[in-house]
């Protein structure tokens, strides 16, 4: 099994919350539509510090090969585009085997 763990800091100027509650809402949705998904949840922060990131998502695939058809599936790649990408300003990746 792999656990792919995402973390992102939403841009300064953006309405974090706002931002935080679309990804969020947009990738657990992904639960259901793609079938390599085991497991999806998204959290958002909720104590701010100096080393605070704003949203993590940990997902769970059965093999190496299921998390990179998930990346490259259009619904995943769309959340990117729409919800992601346009407000974050750093993402960190950690994929590792179970």
């Amino acid at each position: 099994m792999v656990k792919h763990i995402v973390i992102w800091k939403i841009a300064d100027g953006e309405d974090k919350a706002a931002r935080a509650g679309d990804i969020k809402k947009n990738l657990e949705a992904l639960k259901g539509k793609i079938k390599e998904l085991r497991s999806i949840e998204v959290g958002i922060n909720c104590i701010d510090n100096e080393y605070s990131a704003d949203v993590v998502l940990t997902a769970e695939f059965d093999s190496k090969e299921d998390l990179g058809r998930y990346q490259e599936n259009p619904d995943h790649k769309a959340v990117g585009q729409n919800y992601v990408r346009p407000y974050v300003k750093e993402r960190r990746v950690v994929d590792y085997e179970i």
